[in-house]
């Protein structure tokens, strides 16, 4: 695992920033969107041992980024400052399959035929205490750059409004799974990554 910080903003290539797609409308009100005034999980910050200490700036367009963003990110990294052993492989794992996944279903959408116009971008700064952290904020910038090509795709009619909605919904699944991981504690994963069964653990 390499540590890729610090981590900057980045928008989808010819998306203006802080925009929406309705004309003459800048406010993140008008994109449906409530900015993040502070993380329903900002308590877990105070508590974490950082492994680095790295400022950022998370930016969405999507309602899934944001309430994942607002909910999960600093209880996701609060428990990756703590993993160890096999849990640790388990992380490392599903950041590899839904890094891959996501870039095969970037190449797939960006060759299509899109109509882009503007999306509405709200940015809050962070704080990336662990490598898997910022892996995960950069996986929800994916999850919204792929949101706004399929939508662009969908514009120009090169996506049925199915197709999209399944993609999207396996692409929130993605970063759902690396919560979900999150959870168990250490002893209950195996060194290889896998889950032990519920009335097995590890003993030191």
């Amino acid at each position: 695992m390499s540590a890729e910080l610090p981590i900057v903003a980045a928008h989808p290539p010819g998306t203006p920033e802080h925009t929406s797609a309705d004309a003459g409308t800048t406010s993140p009100a008008a994109a449906g969107l409530r900015p993040i005034e502070r993380f329903n999980s900002d308590e877990r910050l105070s508590r974490i041992v950082p492994q680095t200490d790295a400022g950022a700036v998370a930016s969405y367009c999507s309602k899934f980024a944001r309430d994942f963003l607002d909910a999960h990110l600093y209880f996701c990294s609060a428990k990756f400052t703590v993993a160890r052993g096999g849990k640790v492989k388990a992380l490392d794992d599903a950041f590899r399959e839904a890094e891959a996944w996501f870039d095969a279903m970037m190449g797939s959408f960006t060759d299509r035929h899109q109509i882009e116009f503007a999306l509405a971008y709200i940015d809050i700064p962070v704080k990336i205490t662990h490598q898997f952290a910022g892996r995960l904020l950069r996986l929800v910038r994916k999850y919204d750059r792929l949101f706004a090509a399929t939508l662009f795709c969908s514009a120009a009619g090169s996506v049925s409004s199915t197709e999209r909605e399944e993609v999207m919904q396996l692409a929130a699944k993605r970063i759902a799974g690396i919560h979900l991981l999150c959870i168990p504690d250490n002893d209950k994963y195996a060194a290889d990554g896998t889950r032990l069964p519920n009335n097995h653990e590890l003993k030191d």
